[in-house]
């Protein structure tokens, strides 16, 4: 019901003229209080499996339904994203974008919601496009310098990993058809069977599963398969860099835990340390590389994708673990840090769209001192980074301390990269405070205006919650935990 009334008034947006701002903030603020409710009727009571589903059949022969239900993965996550597009809307009343932009916006919330919810494999990879599409078209109309060619990038990337991911759709579909003696199924579960994927040749299974895996880590991203994602963070205007950082970046995650870890039977040892491998490699580039970003949008683009490279390797060092306790902390680490991962950038980067907004800058150079002259602002954004460097008490330390746990006894001396990634992370987060919110004023700045009380309360709510979560991580830390329990 929550997410017809989101797909109706996502349409409505575009016929609300001059009226679709605030249109879209309350049918989002909406949205967000009704998902709320609905994680809070199913906290106590959740033990694993699937809760809330409904499966309407549209095509008995093909075997395809409108299939949707949440899980212990999944609800946390639809929470997550319902704040992030509240947010962005938010963000976006303060600048003047027409009923194109909210109706995109709004659709693409929409397709991400159907991503999250979607039992049946043809939807799942229909709302995965109706994410796809808006974005693009938000990042080509509305975007900044270079915002032609980056759309264009961002869409070929992201469109040729949905290729696999389709080309593996079919595979399993083509062979559940031979398994069951010529019945056909699109059904999620089914699909991921491990009875069934045991029948599959051992050819066909890899390419399976390495398909779905190309295309749920260009979504992430991983090294070296990242490359768009610096361009379409910087590129994108702020609403919808918020989009793209916390709601398209759990899609991939999403994939991993959501669709792939009930196959994790078939994957060999060889496979998961090459994820591996990648995830170290992507942890230190990335953090590395965002040390060294003059552009504070950029750098946090980078930090983003370091952040997800907890979440590949909790993936893959949690299966070589599997059965063990360290497995099940490693994948509800993981899970977590998606969820924190999410709320955390687009935090941070609303925070850097009212930086630019009052200062006309968002370079590491262009600003300095800020702090005397917006203190709301500048005390913020200090929380973020605190939150995003992972430091106890905040949301961001719950993922990635439960990660280094879970996943010592698979990787052994290997997690001293993992820590050389987090001294580089914890020193640029640290070293950004310190250049651009205190010290010396940048007298160049002239006088500039701090948050108004409305602005205030909404980050200052969000941080708020992002403290909630990591002083009480149970009470979202749990619904993960129960989830892997049903799983494995």
């Amino acid at each position: 019901m929550i997410f017809a009334i989101l797909a109706a008034l996502s349409i409505i947006t575009f016929a609300t003229g001059r009226h679709a701002a605030m249109y879209s903030l309350v049918s989002s603020f909406l949205i967000m209080l009704l998902t709320a409710y609905y994680y809070g009727i199913h906290y106590a009571n959740y033990n694993g499996g699937t809760v809330g589903s409904y499966g309407l059949v549209l095509n008995s022969t093909q075997g395809i339904s409108f299939s949707v239900g949440v899980n212990g993965l999944t609800l946390p996550l639809v929470l997550a994203a319902s704040i992030v597009f509240t947010l962005a809307v938010f963000l976006a009343q303060r600048e003047s974008y027409d009923r194109t932009f909210y109706g995109l916006v709004m659709l693409s919330e929409t397709g991400l919601y159907g991503v999250l919810i979607s039992r049946d494999f043809i939807f799942f990879y229909i709302f995965w496009e109706v994410v796809l599409v808006p974005v693009f078209f938000l990042i080509n109309l509305y975007g900044t310098h270079r915002r032609e060619s980056v759309s264009l990038k961002f869409f070929v990337y992201t469109h040729i990993g949905s290729v696999f991911i389709l080309l593996s759709i079919f595979s399993l579909y083509a062979y559940y058809f031979a398994y069951t003696g010529g019945k056909f199924s699109m059904e999620i579960s089914s699909l991921t069977s491990q009875s069934f994927l045991n029948q599959i040749p051992l050819f066909w299974i890899t390419f399976i599963t390495a398909g779905l895996m190309i295309g749920f880590l260009v979504k992430l991203p991983i090294f070296p398969i990242h490359s768009w994602l610096p361009d379409t963070y910087e590129s994108a205007p702020y609403p919808v860099t918020v989009i793209v950082a916390g709601g398209l970046s759990m899609m991939g995650g999403y994939g991993l835990f959501g669709i792939m870890l009930p196959m994790a039977g078939v994957f060999s040892a060889g496979s998961m340390w090459i994820v591996i491998f990648l995830s170290l490699i992507s942890l230190v580039y990335f953090s590395l590389t965002a040390m060294y970003q003059v552009s504070m949008k950029r750098m946090m683009a980078y930090a983003s994708a370091a952040s997800m490279g907890f979440v590949t390797l909790a993936f893959a060092a949690g299966i070589l673990e599997s059965g063990s306790a360290d497995s099940t902390i490693a994948f509800s680490g993981g899970m977590f840090q998606i969820f924190a991962h999410s709320l955390i950038i687009a935090f941070l980067f609303a925070c850097l769209f009212f930086i630019l907004k009052s200062t006309g800058s968002d370079s590491v150079l262009g600003l300095g001192g800020i702090h005397r002259e917006v203190p709301l602002l500048s005390s913020l954004m200090l929380g973020g980074l605190l939150a995003s460097l992972g430091l106890p008490g905040l949301a961001g330390f719950i993922g990635e301390f439960s990660i280094l746990g879970g996943t010592f006894q698979a990787i052994t001396y290997l997690i001293f990269v993992v820590i050389f990634s987090m001294i580089v992370t914890a020193s640029y987060h640290v070293w950004v405070a310190q250049r651009t919110l205190y010290g010396p004023y940048n007298e160049n700045l002239g006088m500039i205006r701090d948050l108004n009380g409305r602005e205030f309360a909404v980050l200052g709510l969000l941080l708020a919650f992002l403290l909630f979560a990591g002083v009480f991580p149970a009470f979202f830390f749990n619904m993960f935990s129960s989830f892997v329990g049903g799983i494995t």
